[in-house]
């Protein structure tokens, strides 16, 4: 796969975006029709969503840090599990980190950790997220993230889908976007 950090107005990012969003929302329609659960976000759920997908892709891409560039879906879910025990304990009063399972998979709980954290920095006190709406947009992420990983069973390579999908979503920095002639 060839990763090429497109600037917005590009056609081919624009018509991408736009397929593969269609497609997502017809296959999640498609796995929930029989799940009685309510995976419904609020407007403040959205925030902490897109802190922790913008956490996942800026891993994913090295920016800010070392970057996983061959992340998958397998260590993704694996930190946001991660995530969700620690912010859980967290809120039970203990103070305790709870181990991931490799080095990467706990970098990467933590940038998801100090991703959310900065939502006090940028979201006015109105439109943050509480600790419960978190943990739905957390409980949310895993559920899609497996469902990817779902569709990739029987692949012998790990599965990537998720990363692939979200990371269309989210611009480069504009120092790393610039016209490309292919």
């Amino acid at each position: 796969m060839i990763e090429l950090a497109c600037p917005e107005s590009c056609t081919y990012l624009i018509e991408a975006r736009t397929t593969v969003s269609q497609r997502e929302m017809a296959l999640r329609r498609k796995e929930t029709e029989s799940d009685p659960r309510d995976l419904s976000l609020t407007e403040r759920s959205y925030v902490a969503l897109d802190a922790i997908q913008l956490a996942v892709v800026n891993a994913q891409r090295g920016i800010g840090a070392n970057a996983f560039s061959d992340l998958d879906d397998g260590e993704t879910l694996a930190a946001i599990e991660t995530t969700i025990k620690n912010i859980e304990t967290e809120e039970s009063g203990l103070i305790y980190e709870h181990r991931a399972a490799s080095p990467r998979i706990g970098e990467l709980s933590r940038r998801i950790r100090e991703g959310l954290n900065e939502i006090g920095n940028n979201v006015p006190a109105e439109a943050r997220p509480r600790r419960s709406e978190v943990l739905k947009a957390l409980n949310f992420m895993r559920e899609v993230v497996s469902a990817h990983i779902r569709r990739a069973a029987g692949d012998p390579e790990p599965g990537r889908s998720f990363i692939r999908y979200i990371t269309l979503f989210y611009p480069w920095p504009a120092e790393a976007a610039k016209a490309l002639i292919i």
